[in-house]
Formats: structure tokens, C-alpha cells, sequence
């Protein structure tokens, strides 16, 4: 698989295309900011659990693999056996064909009309665009065009995975997490929400900056809307090397997912245009920020990751 160079003052990031058109490494300086898969064989097993995993036509989970839509029951394969549901879409371990490139940008392409499996397990036609670009932070962005007849429910997210903590000499307890949001979705043991938003509370506020101290996060929080375009809406700092990562997302991500698994040196801050089992909480009435595309119109919208002094 080909992988590209995208470089920019003292910035880099790899991105491969036929590798669901993720992003496996990204470097300010000498640092290394995310945590990616050790070679693409370690990416074909496991495509979303390193570097930047797109999460389309749904990001989280949907619950049995199962959900209902304009009056009709639609299945998709379940793809995390042990809890039984369909995880994190279609899109990330499918190859995307390259539109555009240069030596700071590329645009890249999953057109679903080319994928015969994904016409069989999806049944709303579909074009994802992203681009990816460097310098002063790397940004994504991504159009979604419905290319079939029909109104198509979607939703999009990205899975970024950054070192935790980023210094060599670091301690992943010492890093400090932040996320504007003062709502979060209750789970239940399986992951899936199970009402509306709570308000925040305990390890669950983070609108100021915490310590990662020992505890685990695999949570879904209802972010605050931004007070402006350069607020961040979640923050990582490495105390060791006075270094923060802000994420900044346009106002479609309503929703961010927090993955800080016990006794792993990563953290995943995951921005969502919905929250997991978007569709299942629409049918129930519950607000969840499932988008209904229209035949032929275009849903864009992206996020960025910046790196700086803490």
C-alpha cells in the first residue's frame, strides 16, 4: 500500500489511502502525536484501533446491528462479536482512491458505486470525500454526497489516537484531559445509551483541565456549543513536555466519544456528527443528531488538530 507524505514547516503526517484513507502517523518536530498501527498488517486486523479511523456511514455503535429508518428494519454486519453490535461503519477498512495530492495536501476518495459488498450491505448510495492537509495543525475534511434516489440517515466521525503521555519519561497518569461539555449519554454495560443526556459530574466533568490519574473513559459527552470558531472543544496535555493537542471541530460535531482504556499509553478523543446508536435513539424520539442527506445534495464539514505550547 502506498503511503503519503503530507509535510509542512516542522510538520508530518502519513496518510495511506487503501488503508480506509487514514492517517497513521502525524509528528510535530520530534514528537509524535498519534499513535498508529506498528505496520499495515497490524492495520488489516485491527482497522480502527490506531492512527485515525473514519467512522462512516454511522461512528460509535449501533446497537444488534439493527435499527429501523422510514418505516423499514435495515440489518448490518456485526463487526464486534463480543457485545454483539455493528462498530464505527463501513468506510475504515475500505481502500479510497486518490483525486488530488500535492506535497501538503490530499484528497481522496470512497465512491460506493465501486464497492460491490458495500452496495449489498448498504443500500443508500454514496460518495466520501476527505482531505487532509498539514501545517500550523493537520486538518480533515469531508464531503458526503447522497449519489442515490433516495434520503439517506447518516452520520460521520473520526477515531484520533494520541500518545498518552507524549514525553518518553512521561506518565500517562500525569496527562491532563479537558472537553467542553457539560451533558454526557448514560450507557449501559454494553456501551449503548440508554436515555437522554445527563449533566456531568465526578470524572465525568472535564470542562477543566483533569488528571488522567489511573481511570478509564470509554464515554459519549453532548458537547457545549463553542463560544467561537478558535475555541477548542478538547484538550490533551503532557505536563513533561508543556505540550497541549486541541482538537477543534466545526459545530456539526455535536457529539465527542473519550477511549482511555486502563493500562494503555493512548487516549482516543473522537469527534461525532451523532451520538453511538444515533439511529436507534432517533427512532425512539430521542434527539441524536442522525442527518437525513437528500438524493444528490452534499453534507461537509471537518475538524482540526493542533499542537502547541500547554
Amino acid at each position: 500500500m502506498e503511503s503519503i507524505a503530507l509535510e509542512a514547516q516542522s510538520e508530518r503526517a502519513i496518510i495511506v489511502p487503501e488503508a480506509g484513507c487514514q492517517c497513521l502517523s502525524y509528528c510535530v518536530g520530534t514528537v509524535e502525536i498519534i499513535a498508529g498501527p506498528a505496520n499495515p498488517n497490524e492495520w488489516r486486523e485491527h482497522p480502527h484501533r490506531g492512527g485515525i479511523p473514519l467512522l462512516f456511514p454511522w461512528p460509535g455503535r449501533i446497537a444488534g446491528g439493527s435499527f429501523s429508518f422510514g418505516g423499514r428494519d435495515y440489518r448490518v454486519p456485526i463487526n464486534e462479536p463480543a457485545r454483539g453490535h455493528a462498530l464505527h461503519g463501513l468506510a475504515c477498512d475500505r481502500p479510497f482512491r486518490v483525486a488530488r495530492r500535492g506535497p501538503y495536501f490530499v484528497t481522496a476518495v470512497l465512491d460506493s458505486a465501486e464497492h460491490a459488498d458495500l452496495r449489498a450491505i448498504w443500500p443508500w448510495p454514496f460518495v466520501l470525500e476527505i482531505d487532509y492537509e498539514v501545517g500550523f495543525g493537520l486538518r480533515l475534511r469531508a464531503r458526503i454526497k447522497n449519489s442515490g434516489t433516495t434520503k439517506m440517515p447518516f452520520g460521520f466521525g473520526a477515531h484520533p489516537y494520541f500518545h498518552a503521555p507524549l514525553a518518553l519519561n512521561g506518565k500517562r497518569a500525569a496527562m491532563l484531559l479537558q472537553v467542553a461539555a457539560d451533558r454526557r449519554w448514560p450507557l449501559d454495560a454494553r456501551l449503548i445509551p440508554v436515555g437522554e443526556p445527563i449533566a456531568v459530574a465526578g470524572k465525568y466533568d472535564l470542562r477543566t483541565p483533569k488528571a488522567l490519574n489511573m481511570e478509564p473513559y470509554d464515554d459519549a459527552f453532548q458537547m457545549t456549543q463553542a463560544s467561537g470558531s478558535d475555541t477548542p472543544q478538547a484538550r490533551l496535555i503532557d505536563p513533561a513536555l508543556k505540550l497541549g493537542i486541541e482538537i477543534l471541530a466545526d459545530p456539526a460535531f455535536e457529539d465527542f466519544v473519550v477511549y482511555a482504556p486502563p493500562g494503555n499509553p493512548i487516549i482516543a478523543i473522537e469527534p461525532y456528527t451523532c451520538a453511538p446508536d444515533a439511529f436507534n435513539l432517533s427512532a425512539r424520539g430521542i434527539r441524536a443528531g442522525v442527518r437525513e442527506l437528500e438524493p444528490g445534495a452534499t453534507f461537509e464539514s471537518g475538524f482540526e488538530i493542533r499542537v502547541g505550547p500547554a
